[in-house]
């Protein structure tokens, strides 16, 4: 895990001069749907803001729900950090780094602190309308994979 960590890091520092310029302050608003690969394979929605905390670094904070299925639900928060690439006009490319707090319930409940390693895309629609797509790894336990979709709404 540190590792990949380190990698990580090592990754965004010597890629830093490919990204161009994003204004700081920029805040948005997003909904998307989720999916947890891992079982029990749980669908889910959730909600996030964000803030660009400085040229090119996003920060995230996230709420998610995920429905019951086979009798268990959970629930997650998290503050991850986003360094974005832009590609051109069309779109933006990220990896993403954070902390995640997740809670089952289900024959018993269980709340675990984790980190959470992941990248996603972002595609204007509109000036005002973004799709993002995302891939994140939760380190909870065996560890879960969850994909996300939804919409994100800068100003």
């Amino acid at each position: 895990m540190k590792k990949l960590f380190v990698v990580m890091c090592m990754v965004l520092i010597s890629a830093s001069s490919f990204a161009q310029k994003t204004d700081k302050g920029d805040m948005s608003i997003g909904a998307h749907f989720n999916y947890m690969i891992d079982s029990p394979h749980n669908l889910g929605m959730g909600a996030n803001i964000g803030y660009m905390f400085m040229d090119h670094v996003r920060g995230v904070a996230e709420f998610d729900y995920y429905f019951k299925k086979d009798g268990v639900s959970c629930w997650n928060v998290e503050a991850n950090l986003e360094y974005l690439f832009h590609v051109g006009d069309s779109f933006t490319v990220y990896p993403l780094v954070g902390l995640n707090l997740i809670g089952w319930t289900g024959g018993g409940t269980d709340t675990r602190l984790g980190v959470d390693l992941g990248a996603g895309v972002e595609y204007p629609l509109l000036s005002n309308l973004h799709l993002k797509a995302e891939y994140c790894y939760k380190t909870q336990g065996n560890g879960n994979s969850i994909l996300k979709a939804g919409i994100v709404i800068p100003f």
